[in-house]
């Protein structure tokens, strides 16, 4: 196998490991919540799937620290923002 194919497997073997964590969460997520799909659900599935995403493009980002450093603050406020709503929803209902 030459090497522009072996990286062009690498790199859809890694696409889907991350895309079958994301549906691992979200199966997770669903039986926790007894197959009850709720805006509070994708709330928290987005949450914890940002995280995951967040931490691969860290690990394998080339960028400069305080790129990020940036990207890193962003993510928070996101993440607060979507807690926030997830947490005030499971209050409503």
């Amino acid at each position: 196998m030459n090497e522009n194919k072996k990286s062009l497997f690498i790199h859809y073997l890694t696409e889907f490991i991350i895309g079958s964590i994301g549906l691992g969460i979200l199966t997770v997520l669903i039986w926790f919540s007894e197959f009850i799909i709720s805006l509070s659900l994708i709330s928290a599935w987005v949450f914890l799937f940002n995280g995951v995403l967040f931490t691969y493009w860290i690990w394998k980002s080339e960028s400069r620290i305080w790129e990020k450093s940036f990207a890193g603050i962003y993510f928070i406020i996101i993440e607060i923002i979507i807690a926030n709503t997830f947490t005030s929803l499971s209050l409503i209902a």
